[in-house]
């Protein structure tokens, strides 16, 4: 079941990423584990374009999401549903704007730290490659 969750969030289909940005940030029914699956598939670098709508629902919606887990399944949803793949300076100021904010939960703001953290060097490998500023 586990891993019939995560092909479904991989699944390159708006209808299928729908379905499972909803199970990421609002569904209570499912386990702990179908949710961190579901999480665990959503994100593929070659979906770029499939998933560019979801970058900053990440960062409206993942707050709210937080609290309605318990704290360690919550800290794991975040971290797996971080759009990882999402390398731009707008992902950067979108990390940054959610970090400002005083109402997150002190995982969720470890996660986006350090995710943050993770784009800030990828950004800055690409610089170093093709010349541009990070």
């Amino acid at each position: 079941a586990e891993r019939a969750a995560t092909c479904r969030a991989a699944l390159p289909d708006p209808a299928a990423k729908q379905a499972a940005w909803e199970i990421i940030v609002s569904n209570t029914e499912l386990s702990n584990r179908l949710v961190e699956a579901t999480a665990a598939g959503f994100w593929r670098p070659e979906q770029a374009e499939l998933t560019a709508e979801y970058v900053p629902r990440y960062f409206d919606d993942m707050p709210a999401a937080a609290r309605l887990r318990t704290p360690w399944v919550a800290d794991r949803v975040a971290k797996l549903a971080f759009p990882r793949y999402a390398v731009a300076r707008s992902t950067r100021e979108a990390a940054e704007a959610l970090l400002a904010r005083d109402d997150l939960t002190p995982g969720l703001r470890r996660v986006v730290t350090d995710a943050d953290d993770d784009l800030r060097r990828a950004l800055h490998a690409r610089s170093a490659v093709d010349g541009t500023p990070s």
